[in-house]
């Protein structure tokens, strides 16, 4: 139920498909919508495709239902399977109780994808067979029978893929947490759903396995673990292994010994704030933990290149930078954009409402940039808070250039025209991207087209 964009639902189908199950795919979308997912798939495998829609019949007669992640919860598709006693699954459940390697997740609001790419890298570097999957958009589903008891699997999990694996009582052999704040709200109802998903990577762990948490995070450094914890960030103790997060540089503690990392040992893309809360999580899983040497893993620091959408430098033109953070889709990763950026700022945010509180996003980008291109959804409310004043901002707020645009190509071509030589023109929406795009992939490719046309 729900082939879906990234990866997952593809990753469960082929899977299935490989096993000779007789498979029906049933997705909302038309084949139109999904014609990247179906190129990779032999139609003509499957018991049945059927698109923009769903049959009640399809989920009353299966002996399997295997449900996309971002399908919510209380499903009137769901709900009638389960009450004819239709097991129901999910890819990630599906992975996580065949897969015979040693697990490492990685979950929070935002930075996890980049951690979890760094986690692998590390571990690569060290020598140390792993394999980086989940919601980073590679299903290893497909490939569980040869992931063998020696290696590494790291797994980036959304709250919708920790929420059903919940049922499962998963104990991860080691769970980093990278933050908490509120998000998708949309989908989970509550912030305490919200806040109970996540709380799934650690809650069933024991003594016997490790979490690695953010001293500095209020929210997270409290979920209830018996698991052996490993602190990282400003806040944790200087006495004992963990990872100190200094103004400009890290202290590294572990069994293996003590190391001081600068900014300049770092790759360029990770060199702000956020960036070291994340390269302080790796190396609270890898060195800490597991207890590989920094010696080890100087190269892989060194040159990490990021990964795209994420404060991705895509040209410069006349003087502009322009970035692609499309995988902002939160407000705090929105701000930690805005306060990493060294250069004057025309910034183009908004699209989907996933019930998240902008307000200090606004003050924020009243603080920060010079200019500010709104789009999708949230348009409206952002602007509205941009534009009502208060006794700390009121100055900013009547100095900042404003613009509602109905397409992204449009903010690109105001957010140009408003810059001068000097400036980034930084698309970080700090909200989903449904509505113009089917996901925050296709919003930055978009980005960057339309960034080439500025060009010609």
């Amino acid at each position: 139920m729900g082939l879906g964009h990234f990866g997952g639902g593809l990753g469960a189908v082929k899977y299935l498909l490989d096993r000779g199950a007789m498979v029906t795919v049933t997705d909302l979308r038309s084949a139109d919508e999904l014609a990247d997912s179906l190129s990779q798939l032999d139609v003509s495998q499957l018991e049945a495709l059927v698109l923009g829609e769903h049959r009640d019949n399809l989920f009353t007669r299966a002996e399997l239902l295997v449900v996309n992640p971002a399908v919510k919860p209380g499903n009137r598709y769901v709900e009638l399977a389960r009450t004819v006693g239709v097991p129901i699954t999910s890819e990630i459940n599906l992975f996580w109780q065949h897969c015979r390697g040693k697990k490492l997740v990685v979950t929070g609001s935002t930075g996890k994808s980049t951690t979890a790419s760094l986690i692998h890298q590390f571990l690569q570097a060290a020598g140390v067979p792993s394999r980086l999957g989940g919601n980073i958009g590679v299903s290893l589903l497909p490939l569980v029978d040869e992931i063998t008891p020696d290696e590494w699997v790291v797994l980036e999990l959304s709250s919708f893929q920790l929420a059903a694996l919940d049922e499962l009582r998963p104990r991860p052999d080691i769970a980093v947490v990278t933050n908490f704040f509120p998000n998708h709200l949309d989908w989970h109802g509550t912030l305490d759903a919200y806040r109970e998903a996540k709380q799934t990577a650690v809650c069933w762990q024991t003594k016997n396995e490790i979490a690695v948490l953010n001293a500095d995070d209020a929210d997270s450094a409290l979920w209830p673990t018996d698991a052996k914890v490993v602190w990282y960030g400003k806040e944790c103790w200087r006495d004992r292994p963990g990872v100190v997060v200094g103004d400009n540089h890290l202290i590294v503690r572990s069994s293996s010994g003590g190391w001081k990392i600068e900014l300049t040992d770092l790759a360029p893309y990770l060199r702000t704030p956020h960036g070291l809360m994340n390269v302080a999580a790796a190396f609270g899983a890898v060195t800490v933990a597991l207890g590989i040497p920094v010696d080890k893993l100087a190269g892989a620091l060194l040159n990490f290149q990021g990964l795209p959408h994420r404060m991705q430098t895509v040209a410069e033109i006349e003087g502009r930078t322009f970035i692609n953070d499309s995988k902002a889709t939160t407000p705090e990763a929105t701000i930690a954009a805005l306060k990493s950026l060294l250069q004057p700022a025309i910034l183009i945010a908004g699209g989907k409402d996933k019930g998240a509180d902008l307000t200090e996003l606004a003050q924020t980008i009243r603080s920060k940039t010079k200019a500010v291109a709104l789009i999708g959804d949230t348009a409206t409310a952002l602007e509205q808070l941009l534009t009502t004043p208060t006794s700390d901002h009121a100055r900013s707020a009547s100095a900042l250039r404003i613009e509602r645009c109905n397409t992204l190509a449009a903010a690109v071509e105001w957010a140009w025209q408003q810059s001068a030589p000097g400036d980034a023109i930084l698309l970080s929406p700090a909200c989903a991207s449904h509505g113009e795009f089917a996901n925050y992939e296709q919003r930055g490719e978009q980005f960057i087209e339309f960034v080439k046309s500025v060009i010609q």
